[in-house]
């Protein structure tokens, strides 16, 4: 049977929400004294939804903004200390309890990783030390998830994250002090916006996994008034992505939709829900084609797919960087069995060109005796969680948020980035709300 419902954490939004619009303003006013109080405000409010157990929640709607809770642009952004200091609450919390996998495996990354940095002479970082904490102390923050039924809420946090700081960033793109945390792309007849992050492609995979979780409440959510709101939110995540003008961006949310129909079609799903989904989604398409605003968008996607002559156009050169890599791999066997160590550094001969791919990225760190051993920490994450609540996932949800979040990671580099932590546990909380409801379905027939 599903778990008790937390109270709604909506008191925890509204605060997310002023403390986020507080920390724009902060940011374009260039006050130290208020980055200051926005940073404080956000410390305090992690630890207020620690306590509530909604802290997936807000960390989820700061992964946006995480860029901006800097003191200044190259800075360590106090949102990986904030979710450091939320792994080492989850320990105290759960009595210092690890599991093995928690030691064991990063232990013997830590050992991979260190000998390949002394064959190759790359010095330790900050990043390093903080990846390999996260191995150890993430899972002990995750575990409210089992404990918790809050797929809905943290999906509605994403979600008002994601948009808040889409819009602002394209209003405030002109202010001379927060500009510098925006990133906007002009050639041709093309403009291309990314809110704050620098690069449209991260920016994309975090609104793509957060589609993928509202396509999973529209398949499943009974109540009206959710579904109304979870169509309205996927509109406006759909307007928020094609700013970016991202053919990835076009390609995953194609194979999302495909999967969700494939989902939605199923014996399984109530016909009358069914029903309103399939014209709800008729309604959007043809308010989508007969917007201006979304018009002059997909424009903009067209006219970028257009120069996609081919393979390497259509992918914006990553072929070309995915086969150089490929070819040092082959000339350099100690490169491909113990990488670089977790070291942030790139191909000499590419010129700081980053691989471009997250699988590449992780020979390329941590070649391919240790790379294995860091998917299957994150196996274990997933798992661990999961066996207290269910005992098979459903195929086709885990493809669909899979579908949505693993999917844009074949074209960026994720392992040096909060989302290689924050959206397996998402994913892991849609996959069991999926199957938990079944579940509760099951039941009932029974009864």
């Amino acid at each position: 049977m599903r778990k008790d419902y937390i109270a709604p954490p909506w008191s925890l939004l509204a605060g997310s929400f002023f403390i986020s619009l507080f920390l724009c303003l902060a940011q374009i006013r260039g006050s130290q004294v208020m980055i200051i109080l926005a940073i404080a405000a956000f410390l305090i409010l992690s630890v207020a939804a620690c306590r509530k157990k909604n802290i997936l929640c807000v960390l989820l709607y700061f992964l946006p903004w995480s860029p901006l809770l800097k003191m200044q642009p190259g800075g360590t952004s106090f949102f990986t200390i904030a979710l450091i200091a939320i792994c080492l609450y989850g320990l105290v919390i759960h009595r210092f309890e690890l599991k093995l996998y928690q030691i064991l495996l990063p232990s013997l990354l830590v050992a991979l990783t260190m000998t390949a940095k002394a064959i190759e002479g790359n010095s330790f970082s900050k990043a390093y030390l903080l990846f390999f904490c996260m191995l150890v102390l993430f899972p002990c923050a995750t575990r409210e998830i089992a404990d918790t039924n809050l797929f809905y809420e943290q999906t509605v946090f994403f979600s008002v994250g994601i948009i808040s700081a889409a819009l602002t960033a394209q209003r405030a793109a002109g202010y001379t002090n927060i500009s510098r945390y925006i990133n906007v792309a002009s050639y041709l007849n093309i403009t291309r916006l990314s809110g704050y992050y620098g690069d449209a492609n991260f920016y994309c995979a975090q609104i793509t996994a957060c589609l993928a979780g509202i396509m999973l409440l529209l398949t499943r959510e009974r109540r009206s008034a959710r579904r109304f709101f979870s169509a309205c939110f996927a509109v406006l995540l759909l307007y928020c992505g094609l700013l970016s003008a991202s053919k990835s961006f076009i390609v995953t949310v194609a194979v999302e939709f495909f999967v969700w129909i494939l989902l939605l079609l199923r014996r399984g799903n109530a016909g009358s829900i069914r029903f309103r989904i399939l014209v709800g989604i008729l309604a959007t398409a043809l308010f989508i084609a007969s917007s201006s605003a979304f018009q002059g968008l997909l424009r903009m996607v067209s006219e970028r797919f257009s120069f996609a002559y081919d393979i390497s156009g259509l992918t914006t050169g990553r072929t070309d960087v995915w086969e150089d890599y490929l070819r040092e791999f082959a000339y350099n066997p100690k490169l491909l069995l113990l990488g670089e160590g977790f070291t942030n550094i790139t191909l000499d001969t590419l010129r700081n060109k980053a691989t471009h791919n997250t699988i590449l990225q992780g020979i390329y760190q941590f070649g391919i005796l240790g790379f294995p051993l860091l998917m299957v920490w994150v196996y274990k994450l997933i798992t661990t969680l999961t066996e207290e609540t269910y005992k098979k996932a459903d195929i086709m949800a885990v493809l669909l948020l899979c579908a949505g979040t693993v999917l844009p990671w074949f074209g960026i580099d994720i392992l040096f980035f909060d989302e290689f932590f924050l959206l397996p546990a998402f994913v892991t909380s849609g996959v069991m709300y999926y199957s938990e409801d079944i579940q509760d379905e099951t039941e009932i027939v029974l009864e």
